[in-house]
């Protein structure tokens, strides 16, 4: 028994020695994580239009691609704009082209009318129609996109006491009647206004001036849409 403990002493110096001498250290163990799955919506949500990083020059974009029908409510969802800084310029609804009650995706699109941003870059948020308000059934889509500011369109030219109104611009009514609310649907005749004036018109009523231009560009969008 004793030559026992004696083996024993003999072999824990040994070892102390070997780390003394060695300064051998025994590997660092690291906690092991584990990211925290976040819901993804790619394969809720195919965005086709704008793409990332693509210009644009308002005042209005179009926006498609598909969604799966319960990313709609009542066969629509928004569609919001915003500058670099936050700032939101414009708010659209996006429509379902075809029966949205479905797990399948429905394609969409959308006019959103948005004013002059004070930045080069913002970004273009597609989110999920939540009538619940639930956290846990929110989501979106955030395209970064550019907008041109160089090339611009100049507004229509005010006078008389007369404003451009509506989600498109596309109205001329009297200042007491500026906060007149429409729907944001886009019409290819609504930059025909562009070229022509809001003013007081002979008969004393706030009106678009039908000069030859206008009249033209008008004639040629309504034919467009009927065809």
């Amino acid at each position: 028994m004793r030559i026992f403990y004696i083996a024993v002493i003999v072999i824990v110096l040994a070892v102390a020695s070997f780390f003394a001498v060695t300064d051998f250290k025994l590997p660092e163990l690291k906690p092991i994580s584990t990211p925290s799955a976040t819901p993804g919506t790619s394969d809720l949500i195919h965005v086709t239009e704008p793409i990332e990083g693509q210009l644009i020059a308002g005042p209005t974009l179009m926006a498609k691609g598909e969604a799966r029908g319960y990313w709609y409510f009542e066969a629509s969802f928004p569609v919001k704009i915003y500058d670099a800084n936050g700032v939101e310029l414009g708010v659209g609804i996006a429509q379902a082209n075809g029966e949205w009650m479905t797990e399948n995706f429905v394609p969409f699109n959308a006019s959103v009318a948005f004013k002059k941003p004070a930045t080069e870059t913002g970004t273009v948020v597609f989110e999920r129609d939540n009538p619940s308000d639930l956290p846990g059934n929110d989501a979106s889509v955030s395209i970064p996109v550019r907008f041109d500011l160089v090339n611009w369109p100049a507004g229509p030219k005010v006078s008389g006491g007369c404003v451009a109104a509506g989600c498109s611009g596309q109205l001329c009514v009297d200042q007491s009647e500026s906060d007149i609310v429409t729907t944001c649907e886009y019409k290819d005749e609504y930059a025909c206004y562009k070229t022509s004036s809001c003013e007081r018109q002979e008969d004393g009523k706030c009106g678009w001036t039908p000069t030859e231009e206008l009249v033209s560009c008008l004639s040629k969008a309504f034919q467009a849409e009927t065809q």
